[in-house]
Parts: structure tokens; C-alpha cells; sequence
């Protein structure tokens, strides 16, 4: 049975970052394009509201456009569990990690938490070096038993920690196989009207990969922000930017001078790609772009929940090692009080105490930077007039 002196920090459960392991892009980026399912038209009354689309237009794509809608009103279900469900489960999660770093660090005994010391793992390791002095057999069996009932609560509310992951683990499954199927489904009924729209006014593929091109260079643009913001546990703000997708407005936000006049100009070529367009075919444009930001979105989905679902597994293992290692202490001082007594004594209380105490910062600055207000829409000529002003010209 070998317990290392360090076995007893929150080894892992801070990341490259120095933050929460939960807070990272992945996590965080991933909830950002679920918004933009939560925001998806779920009937044809919602869907020529959110384009603006003329009579005539609808009644042309009316037969492709119903399907498509029925099946976002699906996905918006799923984005929504996501949303209502799943992610306030991550964050309840968080606060059982939060108590728990509190009550494992413990804080100096005439401190306002003092009476929380004997809960703490520096005080499980004063009592195992009381052992090696006591003569008393009673004495030793109280203390023993102490130990014991002091172990079991530790390793109990790590075990409601991981049940409550493993929860989220198979909820984020679900999630993913359920967008999987989503995906081909609106890949069918994106394409239908896809070709429907060919049919009426011809190719529109320049304009789609154009506008598929400022996306990338949009997102690239971005991404510095966003990590930015995550690194500094910023509450994220998410706004629907019309037919390019979901962005972060509070990185927008945070963007001045020249990269704000790069970005301000990049926008402006948008929207002039678009009135180009628009003069000639002005509501299909608006179906082709909004179409494709969906169809991206769900990717994007896709490629996050993995990524997500593993990071949550890792935090399961870690905390079912932390448990191991308590376990394996609970038995060194039933079975050998002489090895128990020798590896406590390597182990330096004040470093425990910093560890978990610096867990628990982390996991509190992550709480309260998680719990995100809706999203909103921002319209092209906005964001431009924003970015113009945020640039100083």
C-alpha cells in the first residue's frame, strides 16, 4: 500500500491556467453555440420574423421551409435541456467542490471558519500523530475511530462529487448522440432548401463561401479575446450576429485601436457582400446565410461536447484518486499505525491548507463567473457602428 506525502492536494483539479479545470474554452465556447440552438425559430411564424422574408418568398419555399423548421424546433428541445439542465449541473457541481475545498483546507483555528478545523485534512493528520504518543488503548481506539469517521466524510462527499459527474458525463452523452442525429436530419432539410433556392434563383455558392470565409476570419479574430476572457473567469455575454452565428460580446466589448479598426472593417465588408447581394435576391440571401451559420453552429456543437465530456471524466478520476489515497490511509492506521504515523509526518500542513485553499478561490471565481444572462441579437450594421465607435473613428 503506497500513499505519497502529496497525495492529499487538489492535484489536477486546477489547469495550465491557474483556474477551476472547468473553466477552459472548451467548456466555455460550448455553451456559447448552444445558445445559438436555444435561439433557433421553432414555427414558420418565428422563422420569417427572424429573416424578414416577404410573402412571396415564403409561399415559394414554403414546402421546404415548414420541414426545416420542425426540425429546429427539435434541436432548440436538446439545445435547451443543455442549457436548463445540464449546464446549471456543472455549476452545482462547482459548489460541492467548493465546500468540500473548504472543509478539506480547513483555515487556521482562530480564523472565523475555525470551527470547521476538526472537518479539515490537517486535523485527520494531527490526530494520526497523536497516535504515536498516546499509551492509553482506549484512548488509542477513540482516536482510531475518530480518524476513521473523519475519512469516511471526506471520501463520502467526493463520492456525491463524482456521482454528480458521472451524471453530467452520461447527460452530455445524450446531448451529443441526440445532436449527432439532429445534424443529419438538418443537413437533409438544409440542403432541400438548399436546392429549392438554386431551383428559383440559381447558384448562390460564391456568396455561401464567402461568407463561410468571414466566419473563419471572424472567429480568428476573435479567439484571443475569448481566451482572454476565459483565462480572467469574465461572466461570457453571447448575441446572435445575423446570418454569420453566434459571437461573444463581452470579447467584442473588449476589443480597441487597430485590432478594433480590423475587425470594424471586416465587418463592413460583410455587410457590403450582402447589399450586393440583397439588390439581386434580397430575402434569399438571408435564407442562405442563415442556413449555413445554423449548419456551422451544430458542427461546432459537435466538436465541443467530446472534448467537454473527457474534461469531466478527468475531474472524475482525479477526485476518485484523492479518495483512493484517503481509503488507503483509513487502512495504514487499522493495520499499521507505525507507516501511517511516518507518512503524515512528511507532510507539511501549511502546503495542504494553501491547496485547497487556493481550490476553493478558483472554484468560487468560476461560480460566479458561470452563470451567463440570455443571449441577444446584434444586427451587422450595429456591431459595425459598435466596433467604429470601440476604434475611435
Amino acid at each position: 500500500m503506497v500513499v505519497s506525502s502529496d497525495a492529499f492536494e487538489p492535484k489536477g483539479l486546477l489547469n495550465s491556467d491557474d483556474n477551476y479545470m472547468l473553466q477552459q474554452a472548451d467548456v466555455v465556447q460550448l455553451l456559447k453555440y448552444v445558445w445559438g440552438g436555444v435561439l433557433l425559430p421553432s414555427t414558420e411564424s418565428e422563422y420569417r420574423s427572424r429573416l424578414q422574408i416577404s410573402n412571396d418568398v415564403f409561399t415559394k419555399l414554403s414546402d421546404v421551409i415548414k420541414p426545416l423548421v420542425q426540425a429546429y424546433a427539435v434541436t432548440k428541445e436538446h439545445c435547451k435541456v443543455f442549457k436548463d439542465t445540464t449546464y446549471p449541473g456543472i455549476i452545482n457541481i462547482a459548489s460541492d467542490v467548493y465546500n468540500y475545498a473548504q472543509n478539506a483546507g480547513g483555515s487556521s483555528q482562530d480564523s472565523y471558519y475555525g470551527k470547521l478545523w476538526f472537518l479539515s485534512l490537517p486535523y485527520i493528520f494531527q490526530c494520526i500523530r497523536k497516535l504515536d504518543h498516546v499509551t492509553s488503548e482506549e484512548e488509542k481506539a477513540r482516536l482510531i475511530k475518530t480518524i476513521n469517521e473523519l475519512v469516511d466524510m471526506q471520501v463520502k462527499n467526493i463520492d456525491k462529487i463524482c456521482t454528480k459527474s458521472q451524471a453530467v458525463v452520461a447527460d452530455l452523452r445524450t446531448f451529443h448522440d441526440n445532436t449527432r442525429k439532429d445534424q443529419s436530419i438538418l443537413q437533409e432539410r438544409s440542403t432541400a432548401v438548399h436546392n429549392k433556392l438554386k431551383a428559383e434563383v440559381g447558384s448562390l455558392d460564391d456568396l455561401e463561401t464567402k461568407l463561410q470565409n468571414y466566419r473563419i476570419e471572424l472567429n480568428n479574430d476573435m479567439a484571443e479575446y475569448e481566451y482572454d476572457k476565459t483565462v480572467a473567469c469574465t461572466t461570457p455575454a453571447y448575441a446572435w450576429l445575423g446570418l454569420i452565428g453566434m459571437i461573444s460580446a463581452a470579447a467584442v466589448a473588449g476589443v480597441y485601436g487597430d485590432k478594433a479598426v480590423k475587425m470594424a472593417a471586416r465587418i463592413d465588408e460583410v455587410r457590403k457582400l450582402i447589399s450586393d447581394y440583397e439588390q439581386k435576391f434580397e430575402d434569399e440571401t438571408r435564407v442562405v446565410g442563415d442556413l449555413r451559420a445554423i449548419d456551422k453552429h451544430v458542427d461546432n456543437i459537435l466538436s465541443l461536447v467530446e472534448p467537454a465530456i473527457q474534461t469531466v471524466e478527468k475531474m472524475v478520476g482525479i477526485w476518485q484518486a484523492i479518495a483512493n489515497d484517503l481509503k488507503n490511509l483509513k487502512d495504514m492506521v487499522d493495520t499499521d499505525i507505525r507507516q501511517a504515523t511516518a507518512l503524515v509526518a512528511d507532510i507539511v500542513e501549511a502546503k495542504v491548507l494553501e491547496k485547497w485553499n487556493a481550490l476553493k478561490e478558483k472554484v468560487d471565481k468560476y461560480r460566479q463567473a458561470a452563470y451567463v444572462s440570455d443571449a441577444d441579437s446584434i444586427s451587422l450594421d450595429d456591431l459595425s457602428k459598435q466596433l467604429h465607435e470601440q476604434a475611435g473613428n
